[in-house]
């Protein structure tokens, strides 16, 4: 008392603080718990203690828990380790905290513990039953339910499970929902975040925390769904003004679902599909759809159902259409939501390309699905059609007959498919007025020449050249249209394109787009000398090298894109 009295005040409140601690630092190990006295609802922490000189080896020693099983649930488990330094010496301290669920009523002992040769002394814990007061007291506060949209489904159909937690709009909750939960005979996906509202229950408001999953059971039998839990505590303002916090544990009650198998009506070689409502469409590009030999057509089948997984959509068979060859792609899967059902949705794409002048027969498509509001076997369908193949009017390479032996060095004439009666040249009556109309244009032109060059000698032209591998590939691409190969070019092409600021488009789906009309013909031909295997001739690549070096005044450099937000703190300036 004479040091406190005599040092400063500082100096005082740092002895009184080491004397206050210095039960854990004479102790090397010890435990104690928050409560020795509980009922079964509730949950008691439990902590230890280990703290000593500090050494280089500390903390390779660690506590084992195993015989804590025996008469509790462990919910949560801590570790932490400080180092600290008293008096100049340094001192660590390692510290276990753990929430411990009691299994059963009656006296419950924690177990000792030891530590480098230090040993902690038992603990014992009496557990009773909750009083009437103390579960009405608690229901009133905070509880929990689950609920399912129905308890008997057929084989692969959704459930909506939802997992509710309500506590008192006067109460402060801590802890955290159960975590996702999880099915052998299930597949379970989430359906959006937690959500939160207010709900009234017996007059009284409750503030409401929601879950919702989708199940989609794989088997049939009964899927059980155990209780869901819930570990945490409730802090409350008692009518005294004191504010009471209690550790509380609840739990939900479980749920059995039978699960029927398919039908017996369902046939056997056709895969099982049960939805709310199901839709089968197709589409064409171009609309409508116009066949000619050689030339490519695009098909697209969308397959979309309600109350189903995205994986359960069949593929769709496109069949087998004589004088036709298909160029299927990839399908593409996706689930979107509509309210509490998923949306699947499947969609496939083909290539057709018609090798004969005549008529097509594009065969039906059909899809069976059980209906889930009915119980009865549908079948969406799309009927067959038929439709004629026009000749090709893109030109034809053929060899010219004046050529001679030159024709074999890449000397070709353009003879087109859709031919037109000639007019004799001594017939033309009209040559005065062509060429009156061919020197006004030639004058407009030139004065509309001067014009722009004097503009541009007023406001110097900021010209960008394009980026080098633009030019590089272009110039790859020139070489492999003057070498006539049709499957370097098209990939020359698409690299070039990209170059110049194309992002990803395949060949055919820019000439759909018609972004470039002067590109469209070249790529039917293009396209014609890489698919039809009854082409005429060689492709010749001229055509393409024409279009590239007009393209050139269109080439211009990427630019990067602009950030999608700006600076949250910007400096001011």
């Amino acid at each position: 008392m004479v040091i406190l009295a005599s040092g400063s005040p500082v100096r005082a409140t740092l002895l009184l603080g080491l004397l206050l601690l210095s039960p854990w630092l004479r102790a090397d190990l010890a435990a104690h718990v928050d409560r020795q006295v509980i009922d079964e609802n509730d949950v008691i922490v439990l902590e230890i203690r280990y703290g000593g000189q500090a050494r280089d080896d500390f903390g390779s020693s660690d506590l084992r828990f195993d015989r804590l099983e025996e008469d509790f649930v462990i919910l949560n488990q801590q570790r932490a380790h400080q180092l600290t330094l008293i008096q100049g010496r340094p001192h660590a301290v390692t510290s276990w905290s753990l929430t411990l669920q009691p299994t059963r009523r009656g006296a419950l002992t924690i177990p000792s513990f030891s530590v480098d040769g230090q040993q902690t002394e038992p603990i014992t814990i009496t557990v009773t039953e909750p009083t009437a007061q103390a579960r009405q007291e608690m229901a009133q506060m905070v509880f929990m339910e689950t609920f399912v949209s129905s308890n008997e489904v057929w084989v692969q159909e959704q459930i909506t499970y939802r997992v509710r937690l309500y506590y008192s709009e006067n109460a402060v909750l801590f802890g955290e929902l159960p975590p996702m939960p999880r099915f052998e005979e299930a597949v379970v996906e989430p359906m959006g975040g937690a959500s939160n509202h207010v709900e009234v229950r017996d007059g009284q408001n409750y503030l409401v925390i929601e879950r919702r999953y989708a199940l989609v059971p794989q088997r049939s039998g009964t899927l059980e769904l155990p209780p869901e839990s819930f570990v945490g505590a409730v802090r409350l303002s008692t009518p005294d003004g004191a504010i009471r916090r209690r550790n509380l544990r609840l739990s939900s009650e479980g749920h059995s679902i039978k699960v029927k198998p398919q039908p017996d009506a369902w046939p056997a070689d056709a895969p099982w599909l049960p939805a709310r409502d199901l839709t089968l469409d197709d589409a064409f590009d171009p609309t409508p759809p116009r066949f000619r030999q050689g030339e490519p057509v695009h098909r697209v089948l969308t397959l979309q159902a309600q109350g189903l997984a995205a994986s359960s959509l069949p593929e769709l068979d496109f069949g087998t259409v004589a004088g036709v060859r298909k160029y299927p792609e990839s399908p593409a899967l996706d689930e979107d939501r509509r309210g509490d059902r998923f949306i699947a949705t499947r969609i496939q794409a083909v290539t057709l390309i018609a090798q004969v002048v005549d008529f097509i027969d594009l065969p039906e498509i059909s899809v069976l699905w059980w209906d889930l509001d009915t119980d009865t076997i549908r079948r969406a369908v799309i009927p067959s059609r038929r439709f004629p193949v026009a000749p090709s009017n893109l030109p034809r390479a053929l060899p010219d007959p004046e050529a001679g032996p030159d024709a074999a060095n890449g000397r070709v004439r353009i003879e087109a498919t859709d031919t037109q009666p000639e007019t004799p040249v001594g017939e033309i009556r009209t040559w005065p007025a062509l060429t009156l109309i061919a020197i006004l244009l030639w004058v407009g032109a030139a004065l509309y020449g001067l014009w722009h060059l004097r503009q541009r000698r007023r406001q110097p032209v900021s010209t960008i050249p394009p980026p080098l591998h633009a030019a590089a590939e272009r110039k790859a691409l020139l070489a492999a249209c003057a070498a006539n190969d049709p499957e370097k070019a098209r990939r020359a092409l698409d690299r070039w394109l990209r170059a110049c600021g194309d992002h990803g488009d395949t060949l055919l789906q820019r000439a759909r787009l018609q972004s470039r009309p002067a590109l469209r013909p070249v790529l039917s031909e293009l396209d014609r000398a890489l698919y039809s295997p009854t082409a005429a001739a060689p492709w010749n690549g001229n055509a393409l090298a024409n279009w590239v070096r007009q393209y050139d005044h269109s080439v211009q450099p990427r630019r990067p894109r602009p950030a999608a937000l700006p600076k949250l703190y910007a400096p001011n300036r």
